[in-house]
């Protein structure tokens, strides 16, 4: 049985055995997952929640990190800790010509930019990254093979552009993503992680093309040009630094230009959005009943539990970096914190299911299939699989436009209770950092 397999059906039986979601069951297996081959490029190949801190775990690893406090790789929810835990993201964006409306939300410290959130992170540790980006195809082919002969390296792509994902045209120059590249091999393919259980192959053409869809990181890549003789590995320190820098952040964002958007506050300027407000940003006003409230709803959802967070818009994976911390330094105050990030997660999958109800069949059903999806792109299943699971989200999506599951009436009482579960949130995301804060010195 392959490792890829033999995941799948763990992951399938700890669900059925606990009753868990799907996120929540794949992130507590994966720990300690890996490959297990003796290829040195990909032996330290580890499927992943949140692509940055999985692509910087498979760097310090492949380069002899180990975790002070086990001898063993570091888990991904000590590193997401590590380089910064938590943040936030809340975006509503509504063009009027085409009345379309669109809703974001992120979870992960720095989200918005990954070169800050990983270059950041290696110094911590005593590393120094080399971000490269160059305009022509030839010249970024070039420099990801030289950066590759210093071992795996991280680049930037459109997912969209990506076959292994069979994402719909109209997403292509929003796909936002990083993968690490192992190698490339003799028949003009790329060997690359991208969350998923084992390292996935790409042309090489379309590798190139995903790295030059979105200009604003055209053909980047990051590889270590300095390896430390002996990494910072002192985990108190290194825990501090990060909870500091999860705190700081929060309450000043780096955002360019919409910094508003990055702070807990954003969660009330939200709530109040949702229901009973006469803003022009509410959401009677841009997120009527059909295509708008539909997309509206479906990716709170995906949002919170399936887009690179690893379930509870990344609050449950933090909350592991806080109880193993605590069990490491032996200190109760983070594992108390741990207790309340847990809560917090728990909360934010309950609000993720509440957006999409089981009462209501197409709102089931959309729920299934999106994490038909993630289950899909995780296994490395078949490209012809995850696409018919984009065009069956596409048809639901169809079904509702024509007529919404949801009466008048219904959709107000919806985005009501919606409203007093995003305030609940902000009052316990406020009343968590400043938990976070009196654990520091």
């Amino acid at each position: 049985m392959t490792a890829q397999k033999h995941l799948k059906q763990l992951v399938r039986a700890r669900m059925q055995k606990t009753g868990e979601r799907y996120a929540t069951a794949r992130r507590h297996l994966i720990g300690n997952f890996q490959n297990q081959n003796s290829d040195p490029i990909t032996r330290w190949h580890f499927p992943g929640n949140v692509p940055a801190t999985t692509a910087l775990r498979i760097l310090l690893t492949h380069h002899g990190v180990r975790a002070p406090h086990t001898g063993e790789p570091f888990t991904e929810a000590m590193l997401f800790g590590l380089a910064g835990g938590i943040g936030i993201g809340v975006f509503a964006f509504y063009y009027q010509k085409e009345d379309h409306a669109s809703f974001f939300l992120a979870g992960r410290h720095q989200w918005h930019d990954d070169a800050a959130y990983l270059d950041e992170a290696l110094q911590r540790f005593g590393f120094k990254s080399v971000i490269q980006e160059t305009a022509g195809a030839k010249a970024a082919e070039q420099q990801l093979r030289s950066a590759l002969e210093g071992g795996p390296c991280v680049v930037w792509v459109d997912m969209a552009e990506l076959p292994h994902r069979a994402m719909p045209s109209e997403f292509s120059g929003g796909g936002y993503h990083v993968v690490v590249a192992y190698r490339i091999n003799e028949d003009d393919t790329a060997l690359i992680g991208d969350l998923t259980d084992a390292p996935i192959s790409v042309s090489l053409t379309d590798l190139a093309r995903s790295r030059a869809r979105i200009k604003k990181q055209k053909h980047r890549v990051l590889s270590l040009n300095s390896i430390p003789a002996k990494p910072n590995l002192d985990l108190k320190a290194l825990v501090q630094t990060g909870l500091r820098r999860c705190h700081e952040v929060l309450q000043h964002p780096t955002l360019p230009g919409m910094k508003s958007n990055g702070k807990l506050e954003a969660l009330k300027t939200w709530a109040q959005r949702l229901h009973g407000s006469k803003d022009k940003e509410s959401w009677e006003a841009i997120f009527k009943p059909g295509a708008n409230l539909w997309r509206g709803l479906t990716w709170i959802y995906d949002c919170v539990e399936n887009y690179g967070t690893g379930g509870g818009l990344c609050r449950p994976i933090f909350a592991e970096f806080l109880q193993e911390a605590g069990a490491a330094l032996k200190d109760s105050r983070l594992i108390a914190l741990s207790e309340q990030y847990a809560a917090l997660g728990r909360q934010w999958s309950e609000l993720a299911e509440a957006a999409l109800p089981d009462d209501v069949p197409l709102m089931r059903s959309a729920k299934e299939l999106l994490t038909k999806r993630r289950e899909l792109l995780h296994d490395g299943a078949p490209t012809e699989d995850v696409r018919t699971a984009w065009q069956e989200l596409g048809e639901v999506a169809k079904q509702t436009n024509q007529q919404f599951p949801l009466s008048t009436a219904d959709c107000d009482a919806l985005r009501a209770q919606l409203q007093q579960r995003v305030l609940a949130l902000y009052e316990g995301e406020v009343a968590a950092q400043a938990a976070l804060l009196k654990t520091l010195p």
